[in-house]
């Protein structure tokens, strides 16, 4: 069966731009900017070769659509791990934006673009957690849950890397639930969600106590 064409995209878009190899980056597990999948996830991975700072964006494109929730960045050591799960099949446009640490100034540079052909859902998903600043900056990744199932009713494990932390606790509504170190920087718990009859819509929230007195968000899951 013939691959489907792909569509109309502006000359030099696709792969990489002009300072991704500057910015010391490399592609470690998807080189063709063109993904072509028979399921519905797929986890593309960027190498570093110094701290640096990242940001995405991920639009559908028949509709045209903003579908960030559908990505998780997450970093392990000179890793930047970018999961996509989409629940419907289609062309989606995935951009990567950069900035070493040590270098000023707030705008992040577009490094690397890939287009992401989804031919078939074959996984149910649900929106990754919000992400917040502070996720990315502290080089966090999460081992469980990467998406918490709407109107959850039974018990979930939590476990998370975290460096630098001095606490961490899961808040679900109004209920703390504390984790427990397990190894360095790892954290897990569990929360039975089947005892406590939360509304549709609760936020679940990764916190985190570290250089200062008071917590501070990392991920937010809404159930």
């Amino acid at each position: 069966m013939a691959e489907e064409e792909i569509p109309y995209l502006t000359d030099g878009y696709l792969g990489a731009q002009a300072k991704f190899e500057p910015y010391g980056l490399s592609t470690l597990t998807h080189e063709d900017p063109v993904v072509r999948l028979g399921t519905n996830k797929v986890k593309l991975v960027i190498g570093m070769t110094e701290k640096t700072r990242f940001t995405t964006k991920f639009k559908r494109m028949n509709p045209i659509q903003e579908m960030n929730n559908c990505v998780l960045t997450q970093n392990m050591g000179c890793e930047m791990h970018f999961n996509i799960a989409v629940s419907q099949p289609g062309f989606y446009k995935f951009e990567i934006y950069a900035l070493p640490t040590g270098q000023a100034g707030p705008n992040f540079i577009n490094v690397f673009n890939y287009l992401v052909h989804v031919k078939n859902v074959d996984t149910y998903v649900e929106p990754f957690p919000k992400q917040y600043p502070m996720w990315k900056q502290e080089g966090c990744f999460v081992y469980e849950p990467m998406m918490l199932q709407k109107g959850v009713n039974y018990g979930v494990a939590f476990k998370y890397y975290i460096p630098h932390a001095i606490d961490v606790q899961v808040k679900a509504g109004d209920d703390w639930f504390k984790l427990d170190k397990t190894d360095e920087h790892v954290y897990e718990g569990f929360v039975d969600f089947g005892a406590n009859n939360y509304p549709e819509g609760t936020k679940v929230k990764l916190n985190v106590k570290s250089r200062s007195n008071k917590y501070d968000i990392l991920l937010e899951y809404t159930i």
